[in-house]
């Protein structure tokens, strides 16, 4: 059949254009995938992706193009076929459309699931969970091979070209939109995917967290707390529904208000301890994910003030929804120190429990607060509980995904004598490419 690498990033902005391109090798085999005879262009054909694409109104050119209809003829067009774009940083997303109404797209170490069809006698319309994105065809009369693929909702437009002479893919650097495309995953299947405990997608993650306090310590209402955390995630994938996970926590204070003897001091610039876990999960058939592992805390904080002088360890559990409007899920730990400190030893259950809800465009409702319970402390003093909720966005800028995170924290619950009262926490996730 047909092999097109159809870029189709009808999202992008009229002012992407490409910068570089690179050749890749591509079958020239005389069959379709299914075995049966190729279409007129052939599979090894090499398809030049183009140099431009523009709004629907802003289009001007001499050349005539004519509709390119037909149930049958659009349907040997796409089915089998490879659309591939080149993302940045050296990242190639491949969709991949089969005769059967199936097709993958794989960008990021993540893979997309869709299906596809023809819809009346002028469109192909794919589909993932979130969404339905419909592409009408164009031919140029005055070149031959030449195409251009115009997204319906918007009408913005990408040309590319099917030759028989080379098989060879001339692969155009250009980053696909929000919306994606026949090559690339839209915003909306990034978001989905970033949020499934169990992604194979790697991720350099920064958290803000401004935080308030109360208490019955005087002036407790007064106190505050301002810090940075770096959390990088680099799943390692065992199968293709098995991660390990092994994620440290690094915590820079840039300001925190604690409680002395005469009353409260702020302490400036720290590095608080380290938290890390080592775990593995699970996809499990329904949309279940499941994993374990361990965790712990090490005591690098840089004032004694700021961190419990102990080695912490302990177990930890998750169980979670996947589904098509979103996740739920609770990861629930404990550790005890095994090491380290003059004082009372540390016995503290927490986790966080999670939820996600898939909107449009890569917007969606989330939550993740963080709870715990200090088996040691005296009563009124043990649960700290928040309740969350929060907006988040994810945009593609220069074909690398970024998910942008704003969250507000209530505690219901929080230690009688001193504790925190609400928070803001603003996340910010680029994905990267992972190592191995």
């Amino acid at each position: 059949m047909a092999l097109i690498a159809t870029i189709a990033a009808v999202g992008c902005s009229t002012d992407r254009w490409p910068r570089s391109r690179r050749r890749s090798r591509s079958s020239s085999s005389g069959t379709s995938e299914n075995g049966g005879p190729r279409t007129k262009w052939g599979r090894g054909a090499a398809v030049a992706l183009v140099l431009m694409f523009v709004p629907m109104g802003g289009w001007v050119s001499a050349e005539e193009w004519e509709p390119f209809e037909g149930a049958e003829q659009l349907r040997d067009l796409v089915a089998g076929a490879t659309a591939e774009i080149e993302l940045k940083h050296g990242e190639v997303a491949v969709g991949q459309y089969r005769a059967d109404g199936t097709a993958t797209i794989t960008a990021w170490d993540e893979t997309y699931e869709r299906t596809w069809e023809v819809v009346g006698d002028d469109r192909v319309c794919y589909s993932s969970d979130r969404e339905t994105n419909c592409f009408t065809f164009e031919r140029n009369v005055d070149v031959p091979g030449q195409f251009r693929v115009r997204y319906v909702e918007t009408g913005e437009i990408r040309i590319f070209r099917v030759t028989d002479a080379d098989p060879e893919v001339v692969i155009a650097d250009t980053a696909p939109g929000g919306e994606g495309g026949l090559g690339a995953p839209s915003a909306s299947e990034v978001a989905a995917a970033l949020s499934n405990p169990n992604t194979t997608m790697g991720t350099m993650s920064l958290l803000f967290d401004g935080i308030a306090y109360d208490g019955d310590l005087p002036d407790a209402g007064s106190q505050r707390a301002f810090r940075a955390t770096f959390q990088p995630s680099l799943p390692y994938p065992l199968s293709d529904t098995t991660n390990l996970f092994v994620r440290p926590l690094i915590p820079i204070i840039f300001s925190q208000d604690v409680p002395t003897a005469d009353g409260f001091e702020s302490k400036g610039i720290n590095l608080g301890d380290i938290g890390f876990d080592a775990s593995i999960a699970r996809s499990l058939s329904g949309g279940y994910v499941v994993g374990g592992g361990l965790v712990g805390t090490l005591p690098t904080a840089t004032d004694d003030a700021l961190g419990l002088d102990q080695w912490l360890l302990g177990p930890e559990v998750l169980v979670a929804k996947v589904a098509k409007w979103g996740v739920l899920g609770l990861l629930v730990t404990h550790q005890w120190d095994v090491a380290g400190g003059d004082g009372d030893g540390t016995s503290i259950t927490g986790g966080q429990y999670f939820y996600t809800i898939n909107l449009k465009n890569g917007w969606q409702i989330n939550g993740a607060p963080v709870y715990s319970y200090n088996h040691n402390a005296t009563s009124g003093n043990a649960w700290t509980i928040p309740i969350a909720v929060g907006v988040a966005k994810t945009k593609i800028i220069g074909g690398r995904p970024w998910k942008i995170n704003l969250q507000y924290w209530h505690y219901v619950v929080s230690p009688d004598t001193f504790g925190p009262n609400y928070q803001i926490r603003i996340g910010i996730s680029p994905v990267v490419a992972l190592p191995w």
